[in-house]
C-alpha cells in the first residue's frame, strides 16, 4: 500500500520474495523460474524453493513461515495430494496468510467452481492457460494480496508503531488496543470492541465546533464508521462511512479505512502531503487504493474539512446517502444533494470538491441509510421528507422524537453523525 513506509515491512528476509513451487514434474520447475527470472514486484526479486511433492512442501512450510506465495499442483503421489497440503496449510498450520495458486494439468480431476468453493485458494489455472504473461500477472495480483495481508496482520500486532504519527489521542488509544487485537480470533464480540475502541469520542469540542455521534451496529461488527479529529490548530476533518455488507467482512474494511485516513494525516503533519486537506482528492486516493488491492468491497463515504478561520466547510461526497442535512440559523433545513459514486466501484470516477459557508448557529446531520430503516413511511422520500421537517437537533432528541430503540436488533447498521457551530457563545 502506497501509504505505508517500506521500512513498516518486516519479512525474514528482506529484500526478496519466497515462493514455493510444489509439483512432481521437473519441467515446471524450470519453465516457471525461468519465466520469471527477471520478474520484480516492488523492487524485490523472486526466491525459489522447489518441492516435488507434498510431503516435501510440509516439511519445508513447517520450518520456513516467510513464504508469500505457493504455486501448486493438485495431482503428484496421489490424485489429490495438493488439494491435502491445502487443508494441511489452513486447518493445520493455521497459516492464512500465504497466498495459495493451484496449478493443474488435468482440470477434469479437480473441477475449478468444486475446488474453489471448498478449499481456501486464491486461483486456480489450468497449466496450459498460465503464458508469461498471465503468469506474471496472477503472481503480481497474488503478491498484492498477500502484501495487503501482511500489513493489515502487522497493525493487529503492533498498531501503535505503525499510526505512530498518529494524534496523542489516537495514540493512548492503540495502546490500549494492543491486548484487545490480541485477543480477536476469540470471537465477533472481541472483534466488536476493537472496533469501538477506533471512534472518537462521542462529544468533542473543537474550538467553535461541537461534534457528536452514535453508532449502533447490526451485527456483533459494524460496517459504519465515523471519525472526527484536528488536523492543525485551523482544520479539522471528519467523515461518515458506509462499507457494503455486513459483519466483520465490512468491519475489517472499516479498519482499512481508519489507517487510510490516519496515515494521511500523518503524512501531512510529518510535511509531506496535503491530501488530508482535500477531500475530493483524498477520495480520489482512497478509489485508486480500494481497486488497486482489490478488497471487494466498496465505501459510501462523505469527507469534510472544517476551516475555523474563514468558518468555511470544503466537502466531498462518495456516494454517501442519505446526503448531508444542513440548518443554517434561523432558517429551515434542506439536502445538500451531492449525487456520486461509492469508492472501490469505478476506476473512472472523480470525485469533487463543494464548499459551503459554516457560519455560528449552522448545524448539520449525516446519517448511514440504516436510519430510514427506522423511520415511518412507505418510500424513501416520505422518509426523506419527514427528516427534513424534524431539522437537526442533538441526536439523543432524534431518536426520541422518531423513537428509535437501538437496544432492539437493528435490520441495518445505523450510525448518525452532528456538527453545530452553536450561535450563542453561552452554548460553546
Amino acid at each position: 500500500m502506497d501509504f505505508l513506509a517500506d521500512d513498516e515491512i518486516e519479512t525474514a528476509h528482506q529484500g526478496i520474495w519466497s515462493i514455493l513451487i510444489v509439483d512432481d514434474e521437473p519441467e515446471m520447475h524450470h519453465v516457471t523460474t525461468m519465466a520469471l527470472r527477471d520478474y520484480s514486484f516492488q523492487q524485490r526479486k523472486l526466491s525459489f524453493i522447489s518441492a516435488h511433492s507434498a510431503a516435501e512442501a510440509k516439511s519445508i512450510l513447517q520450518q520456513q513461515n516467510d513464504i508469500a506465495l505457493i504455486l501448486l499442483d493438485v495431482v503428484m503421489e496421489t490424485d489429490d495430494a495438493g488439494l491435502k497440503l491445502v487443508r494441511y496449510i489452513r486447518d493445520e498450520l493455521n497459516n492464512h496468510l500465504v497466498r495459495i495458486i493451484l496449478r493443474t494439468g488435468q482440470p477434469g480431476q479437480a473441477p475449478e467452481q468444486k475446488v474453489v468453493q471448498e478449499y481456501d485458494i486464491n486461483d486456480y489455472r489450468s497449466k496450459t492457460e498460465l503464458t508469461v504473461q498471465r503468469l506474471t500477472t496472477t503472481i503480481t495480483s497474488a503478491l498484492r494480496a498477500y502484501l495487503a495481508i501482511s500489513q493489515l496482520e502487522q497493525l493487529n500486532q503492533t498498531l501503535e508503531a505503525k499510526v505512530a504519527a498518529r494524534t496523542r489521542q489516537l495514540e493512548a488509544a492503540n495502546a490500549k488496543l494492543k491486548q484487545s487485537l490480541a485477543e480477536l480470533e476469540a470471537g465477533e464480540k472481541a472483534g466488536k470492541q476493537v472496533q469501538f475502541k477506533l471512534l472518537p469520542p462521542a462529544h468533542w469540542d473543537w474550538h467553535a465546533f461541537r461534534f457528536e455521534h452514535q453508532l449502533h451496529p447490526s451485527d456483533y461488527m459494524s460496517g459504519d464508521f465515523v471519525d472526527y479529529f484536528a488536523i492543525d490548530d485551523k482544520h479539522c476533518g471528519f467523515y461518515i462511512a458506509d462499507v457494503s455488507g455486513h459483519g466483520v467482512a465490512s468491519a475489517f474494511v472499516t479498519v482499512y479505512l481508519k489507517r487510510f485516513i490516519s496515515s494521511q494525516l500523518a503524512r501531512f503533519r510529518q510535511q509531506q502531503s496535503r491530501l488530508i486537506l482535500e477531500p475530493a482528492a483524498l477520495l480520489n486516493a482512497l478509489n485508486k487504493e480500494l481497486l488497486k488491492e482489490g478488497i471487494g468491497k466498496y465505501i459510501a463515504l462523505f469527507y469534510g474539512v472544517l476551516d475555523r478561520a474563514n468558518q468555511q466547510l470544503t466537502f466531498a461526497n462518495a456516494g454517501a446517502f442519505p446526503w448531508p442535512l444542513l440548518q443554517p440559523q434561523d432558517q429551515a433545513a434542506h439536502w445538500l444533494e451531492l449525487k456520486s459514486t461509492p469508492a472501490g466501484m469505478f476506476d473512472a470516477v472523480k470525485y469533487q470538491d463543494s464548499q459551503i459557508d459554516f457560519t455560528p448557529g449552522t448545524a448539520m446531520q449525516l446519517c448511514s441509510d440504516g436510519l430510514l430503516d427506522l423511520l415511518p413511511g412507505e418510500t424513501t422520500e416520505q422518509k426523506l421528507d419527514l427528516l427534513q421537517q424534524h431539522g437537526v437537533t442533538e441526536l439523543a432528541q432524534l431518536f426520541t422524537d422518531f423513537k428509535i430503540d437501538v437496544s432492539q436488533s437493528l435490520p441495518d447498521d445505523l450510525t448518525v453523525l452532528r456538527v453545530h457551530c452553536p450561535g450563542d457563545a453561552n452554548e460553546r
